[in-house]
This record gives C-alpha cells, structure tokens and sequence, in this order.
C-alpha cells in the first residue's frame, strides 16, 4: 500500500522523502495491526506522517512512531463505517 495519493499531489517532495514516507506508513499500518488495532483511519496516519515529513523528517522509524503515538479512541473507525 501507498500513501501517495491527491493529498500529495501539491507537495513537492524528493523520491527520497516520497520512499521514507511510504515505508513509514507501511510500518505504522503493521504495527497496528500486530497490536489488534485493525480499524485505526488511515487518513490520520498518512496525514501525522505527511506533517513530519515537511517538517523535516527523514527517517522512515521516527516517521512511523510519530504518526502512532497518542492515538486517541476518535482517532478509530465506528465498525461498518
């Protein structure tokens, strides 16, 4: 899966930060998988990553843990939704 979608479309991004980001956002839909956090929006998560990236961020771990942490109940989808 990708986060490369219209929400990236404006941001002008190098294939190095593009690729960081795509690995982050994998690994943070596998963490929370691994954890019974199958129904977390995933919206919210490329969108935490996509603001640590233009903020400067570069490394796909921190990306990932940043876009993880403090994940609320309002952060997760009603079933059927």
């Amino acid at each position: 899966m990708s986060i490369s979608d219209r929400r990236f479309q404006n941001c002008s991004l190098d294939p190095e930060e593009v690729t960081a980001m795509n690995q982050a956002y994998d690994l943070a839909c596998k963490t929370l998988q691994n954890i019974g956090q199958l129904e977390v929006d995933r919206e919210i998560i490329a969108g935490r990553i996509l603001q640590a990236a233009q903020s400067g961020e570069r490394d796909a771990d921190k990306l990932c843990a940043g876009a993880i942490h403090g994940l609320t109940a309002s952060d997760y989808r009603q079933h059927g939704s």
